[in-house]
């Protein structure tokens, strides 16, 4: 059997949804027109001063290059003057070079005619010179006597001389001389002063 009911049933309703909790939104907060002053002046400022630095380093590059510039033309102009000097420097040395043996020559002359003037002023009669060679340490004498003794006479003679020292006789023989038998020697001797000698001993 079929049982029908027919009593209205209250519907069931759908149960109402959840409201979300919605939360605060985020808020972005710009800065304010004063602090936005500040930080452009600010970079403007720096701008400023990193621009004049640079201004400043640009000139006193420019000012150092220009005075290299005039450095490095001085320099050029004094070369030409330092080539002259050297120029004359080397001159000189050269007229030196000419000049030292002239004064040499002139010293030793002098000194070589002394010593001719002390040599013929001690020749003992009857004896006779045939060579003479003398420079400003040595002296080597060659020539001819009547005796012996007058051989020894004359370097006693010498030995006198300020000027003439160790003299030593290396050669003593009979010549004859147009038939005349005549004693032929020979001579060596240091000159030069005392002291002079006596330091190149040393």
């Amino acid at each position: 059997m079929i049982k029908i009911n027919l009593v209205p049933t209250a519907k069931r309703g759908r149960a109402p949804r959840a409201k979300s909790i919605k939360g605060p939104r985020p808020s972005i907060k710009l800065p304010s027109i004063q602090a936005s002053v500040v930080y452009i002046v600010g970079i403007v400022i720096f701008v400023l001063v990193v621009a004049i630095l640079l201004i400043a380093q640009s000139s006193k590059m420019n000012s150092l290059n220009k005075n290299i510039a005039q450095l490095s033309s001085r320099l050029e102009e004094l070369k030409v003057y330092k080539a002259a000097v050297d120029s004359l420097e080397k001159r000189e040395k050269e007229l030196a070079s000419l000049i030292d043996p002239i004064k040499e020559l002139n010293k030793n002359r002098f000194f070589i005619a002394h010593i001719l003037d002390e040599i013929s002023s001690r020749i003992p009669e009857f004896t006779w010179l045939t060579s003479l060679d003398v420079n400003k340490s040595n002296l080597g004498l060659k020539g001819i006597a009547a005796s012996n003794l007058l051989v020894a006479d004359f370097m006693n003679r010498l030995e006198e001389s300020s000027y003439i020292h160790n003299v030593d006789l290396t050669v003593l023989e009979k010549k004859a001389v147009k038939k005349q038998e005549m004693m032929q020697f020979t001579l060596t001797a240091n000159v030069g002063l005392e002291d002079t000698l006596a330091g190149r001993q040393k």
